[in-house]
């Protein structure tokens, strides 16, 4: 428990020396589980209480909490999705990390990725804050500090990349936008091969 809690501030307050420890210390890929599980309750929490501030704005339209997620739904599909997304994310990146260079092996990269999802435990807390803000004003803290959060991990992802396959931010960086670059050509030439044969039509 104490290295767990040591884990979680240093990826707080000094992730970069924090995640070359836990790769040179092999972290187990269970500690970082427990951690993305917490993560995802979290942001799963956050998730209920700023759907309850979007309500509050719209209240008076029918049909509008039909759109939502009920608590139960959205816990599910935060824990789901978020285990989901971690090893599959993973999983892309370590692919592509290897294509540039990279020397860690996939097990330091989960556990590395699993980590740099921690600042989610701070979605419960916006959520909070969007409630208690109320109206307009809550919906527009909880997309700031939500936006802020997502940039966080971003940062945590270059540092969890970076020091799982040993080499230079530069690389660590290309490795996380490659796969968005390679993404956004597919669904370019899809939408272009689509437009040319519905034309033939």
């Amino acid at each position: 428990m104490a290295d767990l809690l040591e884990n979680i501030f240093g990826t707080l307050f000094s992730p970069a020396s924090t995640f070359r420890r836990m790769s040179e210390e092999r972290t187990s890929v269970t500690i970082a589980a427990i951690v993305v599980l917490i993560a995802c309750i979290c942001s799963g929490a956050g998730s209920i209480l700023t759907q309850s501030a979007f309500m509050s704005m719209f209240a008076e339209f029918p049909g509008f909490e039909e759109m939502m997620f009920s608590p139960i739904a959205s816990m599910t599909l935060s824990v789901v999705v978020g285990f989901i997304g971690w090893v599959v994310i993973a999983g892309i990146f370590h692919v592509v990390a290897k294509i540039l260079g990279g020397k860690g092996a996939f097990t330091e990269m989960l556990v590395l990725m699993g980590f740099a999802m921690l600042p989610n435990i701070f979605q419960a807390p916006i959520g909070l804050v969007a409630i208690f803000s109320g109206g307009l004003t809550g919906a527009l803290i909880a997309i700031g500090l939500g936006g802020i959060l997502a940039i966080w991990v971003l940062i945590l992802d270059v540092l969890a990349i970076r020091e799982a396959h040993k080499f230079s931010t530069g690389r660590a960086i290309a490795t996380l936008v490659l796969p968005f670059v390679v993404l956004m050509v597919l669904a370019f030439i899809l939408i272009i091969v689509g437009i040319f044969l519905i034309s033939m039509l």
